[in-house]
């Protein structure tokens, strides 16, 4: 055997002896999956969220709408830290289909529900607050009454006893029936559906676009109320649109999907 013969054939001897080298499998690209929160007396398949779910799905959005407690049909059957819960079983089943990073997108008390969400379970990379509404620390007086009737009835042993309440849905008073335990996880003003509160106990910065209605009743309160409250992110958004509360959502749609859309890039 010549001398660059046998150069060779160590050379190939060499290289079987190595162990294979696979190719590296490319990062997943990211994705946003996003959980649509109903206002109060709403329902998922109706309303102003139909518009923003269409234009996210348009932008590769992946999209689960839960049927919150607050709901016309369920009318309000579980606590507020109980709609957490189901919010936070929407946010893993987005993870399981492929979602790896999460907005939480309420309208009215879904935008409370959003917030308070983020500020105590966290895992949430971006939240868009639609007419954020619900809001019993200005309606302490208003509400005592029956926060003290929902405290009396929980101290008596009948917190799942169902009673008359009063509640308010954009600024008007009605008759609420449901559980003073209920209740009182909704109204109490010093709760957990407070959201100034719930704004400023973020533990870290997380983008926020919050979209408030020139007619409606709260548009008033501004950004000082709760939005900048929340630690700053340098992709927060407060912006005002032109339309009632109800229809904040279907007049915000584009610039939400546009929004979202330039989180992802």
């Amino acid at each position: 055997m010549s001398r660059p013969t046998s150069l060779v054939l160590c050379f190939a001897l060499l290289l079987a002896a190595l162990p294979a080298v696979r190719p590296q499998p490319a990062l997943a690209a990211e994705r946003f999956g996003a959980v649509l929160l109903h206002d109060k007396n709403g329902m998922p398949e109706k309303g102003g969220l139909v518009e923003t779910e269409r234009l996210l799905r348009n932008v590769g959005v992946l999209i689960d709408a839960p049927e919150l407690p607050w709901s016309r049909k369920r009318g309000f059957d579980a606590t507020f830290q109980q709609a957490l819960v189901e919010i936070g079983m929407a946010v893993q089943e987005l993870r399981l289909n492929g979602a790896t990073r999460i907005a939480l997108v309420g309208h009215g008390l879904g935008a409370n529900a959003a917030l308070a969400y983020a500020a105590l379970r966290g895992g949430v990379d971006a939240l868009v607050c639609l007419a954020p509404s619900h809001d019993p620390e200005r309606h302490r007086e208003v509400f005592l009454p029956d926060v003290r009737k929902a405290r009396n009835m929980l101290s008596a042993g009948s917190g799942d006893v169902r009673s008359q309440f009063m509640d308010v849905l954009q600024d008007k008073n009605y008759d609420l029936s449901t559980t003073a335990e209920v209740y009182l996880s909704y109204n109490d003003p010093d709760g957990e559906a407070v959201m100034p509160r719930s704004a400023a106990a973020l533990k870290t910065p997380v983008p926020i676009l919050w979209v408030s209605g020139l007619k409606d009743p709260l548009v008033h309160l501004g950004r000082s109320y709760a939005f900048s409250k929340a630690p700053n992110h340098p992709k927060s958004r407060y912006e005002e649109v032109v339309a009632d509360h109800a229809h904040v959502p279907s007049e915000a749609a584009p610039l939400v999907a546009q929004w979202v859309r330039s989180l992802a890039q």
